[in-house]
């Protein structure tokens, strides 16, 4: 008994040293409080002590602590809570008992919350050693052996911790903030242009894709100005019949030399289909045919025999990929373009399905744009060139954001030596292709300090965005298309950050599990991968806690508002990390393709601000960041993208090798052939038109493993193409390596060798994703095979708030 007093008198008298000298006041702890921390309130008993600063803090261990929680296995079981709060105080002492009591000091309940153990908590340290939570629960734990123990001093009440659940949803912080609030608000700085060298650093979220400001009027003066932007942007960039529209080649101009008459669009159903007669679902077969689903707001162009100017456009309702021209006072042209949203239109469920959900601005991964300009090439032969230069080779993909092609759209502008910026143009198409990529959701944009898969541009370089509106490409000394740009972008770019991800229509695909997601936030945000015990194969990165969280960005409000995660709340959901390539591991193809051959080129690309802002070495601030010249010592990888409405986002990876979360997760189950179901053709069709992907929640949608619903094919199955799309068996050479050895030494060749599309099966052979295939692998993401499955359905429902 006196060895148990003089142990507790001197665990006693060290903390009363961590109070500083004695004094009842002030703990010791660091300028910004560790995870856990907070002031501590007076205190004389254990049963205060207990109440009002330890019950609070657990309730994070209750989220997994409980029967059927995550830490409901033999060793987690050593400590465990229940539903009734009423009991806390009883188990607590008997999980300390179960653990070694007073003969095991400091407790293991201790040196697990405090990462310590030797052991991996899949909870990370909420009680890091010498916060107020560790101080305080060490206090306790020694009360049970002497009372006194439990007498601590400070100054503050009760705990009060920040909810595991709460999502922005994307969008930019601009427009949150100026949320109810008046027109004359000044608005605060861009939370993402705080990302610069130094910035977080230390902290768990790791970030090395640095902000850089490409022009002086980036940021409104006030929330007036914000509105106004956004307002503006919404025609330029979503065209769907709006005053003031944007499309292909052509700014917001009324005229167009790429457009095509309603008249000849309404001729497609022979010209291209080859049916009968016109079908009484000509709108609905043509969304179907390329992938674009029919726009939520009106979009129309007139019928046969229709003027446009009586009818208000016309009674058709052209796909998203598609606008009718107007003139300035709002009069209708009946000539049709091509605009942003073929290649960023999209659509999950329907509209009736809940809140942001239908067809979708900024979204895609089921548009063929390749049948699409193939389909217009044989009505207006001015469409047939993009079906060269952005051919794609799988349905819901593309070939579009690199240098490769954004070079051509400035052929004869890249210098005042036009021959000399051909010959550089010419260059880099002996670097590799690209080849496959699904593109980036929109509503992350404003989450985002770089753009593209690869971070290859600040994101503040905003040209980029409106290159597909460019007007009069490929034209020398086009001034006037530069101004175009020049006078648009900070609205266009304002309006497609503002957009916010859909929610998850529980209505349709099932409530949340709430407690099973607040196991996974905690998982999220806190379960180290390269744990002791986990024996994780992948390089570890290079600081950050092992977490998802480490490179996707903290949005739980509990760890937003901690100091250890984010240096500022502001700061939720931003993802600056770009992970080497050695860790994340997926298809390189993007990073070969953007090399530093391709980076000398963009240092002359007015799409690249070659006109500046410079970095001191003189290279332009706003170009290729994959420029040994500006990444500096970074190494070169994929940016991990913010998750918002990340369940509504499959398939998966940059790529879109990987049809379901689950898969990304488990990369056992991936499969090596796949393709998403159809939707079923009318009865009366069945077998003469193409079918675009099912974009529907109740047949489409996968809501176990959140993702597409998907067939899995075998090399040889109709539509793989044996010993094309598949390698094989035998180990031997198949066409397709000799074509990846083309499409990885020349740039356009993965846009120019391809086979003429000349019927139905063709197109239906393109819905087929082989990750066999140049550009298109599934691996990567490896370092999560060592989660539990438990892990993954927690991890999954949690991905479904956000």
């Amino acid at each position: 008994m006196s060895t148990v007093r003089g142990f507790s008198a001197l665990a006693l008298l060290a903390a009363l040293l961590l109070t500083g000298c004695g004094s009842a006041g002030n703990y010791d702890l660091p300028a910004e409080p560790k995870p856990g921390g907070g002031d501590t309130g007076t205190v004389k008993d254990c049963a205060t002590l207990f109440s009002t600063r330890v019950q609070p803090r657990l309730d994070y261990c209750r989220t997994c602590h409980v029967p059927g929680g995550l830490g409901d296995v033999p060793d987690g079981r050593l400590f465990q809570l229940g539903g009734d709060r009423a009991q806390d105080a009883a188990r607590l002492k008997a999980s300390w008992e179960a653990l070694g009591g007073a003969a095991s000091t400091p407790s293991r309940i201790l040196r697990m919350a405090s990462g310590t153990d030797t052991r991996s908590h899949s909870g990370g340290a909420p009680w890091p050693t010498g916060s107020a939570a560790y101080v305080e629960m060490a206090a306790l734990l020694q009360g049970y052996v002497d009372p006194a123990a439990c007498q601590l001093g400070g100054g503050g009440g009760s705990v009060e911790e920040q909810p595991l659940l709460g999502s922005a949803r994307g969008g930019h912080y601009w427009d949150d903030f100026c949320e109810g609030k008046s027109d004359e608000t000044p608005l605060p700085g861009d939370p993402r242009a705080r990302v610069i060298p130094g910035f977080n650093a230390g902290k768990a979220v790791l970030m090395n894709a640095w902000w850089a400001s490409c022009q002086a009027d980036d940021q409104p003066a006030n929330c007036g100005e914000q509105r106004a932007r956004v307002a503006r942007g919404f025609p330029i960039v979503a065209s769907d019949g709006e005053i003031g529209a944007g499309s292909m080649f052509s700014g917001d101009h009324a005229s167009s030399s790429f457009s095509f008459s309603a008249e000849r669009y309404n001729t497609l159903w022979d010209q291209v289909m080859g049916l009968p007669a016109r079908p009484d679902n000509f709108d609905q077969l043509m969304a179907e045919r390329w992938g674009m689903p029919l726009s939520a707001t009106r979009n129309p162009y007139p019928l046969p025999g229709e003027d446009p100017n009586a009818s208000d456009g016309g009674s058709g309702q052209l796909p998203v990929g598609l606008t009718q021209l107007r003139e300035a006072d709002g009069r209708w042209t009946g000539q049709l373009n091509a605009t942003c949203s073929i290649c960023h239109g999209g659509q999950v469920g329907s509209v009736a399905d809940g809140p942001g959900l239908g067809p979708l601005y900024g979204t895609n991964s089921q548009s063929d744009i390749t049948v699409m300009f193939t389909d217009l090439g044989r009505i207006a032969p001015q469409q047939a060139a993009l079906s060269v230069i952005s051919q794609n080779k799988v349905r819901g993909t593309g070939n579009i954001t690199n240098f490769q092609l954004f070079g051509t759209l400035t052929l004869f502008d890249d210098s005042a030596d036009n021959l000399l910026g051909l010959l550089r143009y010419l260059s880099v198409q002996t670097q590799p292709s690209t080849g496959t990529e699904d593109p980036p959701v929109w509503w992350n944009v404003g989450h985002r300090p770089a753009k593209f898969f690869d971070g290859g541009q600040v994101m503040s370089s905003k040209r980029i965005e409106l290159s597909f509106h460019f007007p009069d490409a490929v034209t020398p000394n086009n001034q006037a298309g530069r101004d175009w740009i020049l006078e648009h972008q900070q609205d266009s770019d304002a309006w497609i950050s503002s957009l916010k991800a859909p929610v998850w229509p529980a209505a349709k695909l099932g409530a949340i599990d709430t407690a099973l997601a607040e196991q996974g936030a905690i998982l999220f945000h806190a379960k180290d991968l390269w744990g002791s015990g986990l024996n994780n194969p992948v390089p570890r990165p290079e600081g950050g806690n092992g977490s998802c969280a480490s490179c996707h960005g903290a949005y739980s409000p509990r760890y937003v508002h901690d100091p250890a995660f984010l240096e500022d709340p502001v700061m939720e959901g931003i993802a600056a990390y770009i992970t080497p390539i050695e860790i994340i591991g997926t298809d390189p193809r993007r990073l070969d393709g953007n090399s530093q051959l391709v980076a000398d080129y963009a240092r002359y690309n007015w799409f690249a601000y070659a006109d500046g802002p410079f970095a001191d070495n003189g290279a332009p601030l706003c170009g290729d960041w994959n420029d040994s010249a500006l990444r500096g010592s970074r190494k070169l990888g994929y940016l991990a993208p913010p998750l918002y409405g990340v369940w509504a986002t499959a398939p998966y990876f940059h790529n879109g090798a990987v049809p379901t979360v689950w898969q990304v997760l488990k990369p056992e189950d991936r499969p090596a052939i796949w393709r998403r179901l159809s939707t079923p053709a009318r009865a009366d069709q069945e077998g003469q038109v193409v079918m675009g992907y099912d974009a529907s929640l109740e047949r489409g949608y996968d809501a176990t493993h959140l993702g597409w619903n998907h067939e899995t094919l075998s090399c040889g199955t109709a539509g793989t193409v044996p010993y094309l799309d598949c390698n094989p068996n035998d180990g031997g050479q198949s066409v397709q390596d000799v074509l990846g050895l083309i499409w990885g030494n020349g740039g356009l060749a993965w846009n120019l060798l391809n086979l003429p599309i000349l019927s139905n099966a063709q197109i239906e052979d393109r819905k087929v994703y082989n990750t066999a295939m140049y550009s298109q692998s599934k691996a990567g993401h490896e370092f999560t095979a060592v989660l539990t499955d438990a892990e993954r359905r927690a991890l999954i429902e949690y991905l479904k708030t956000l």
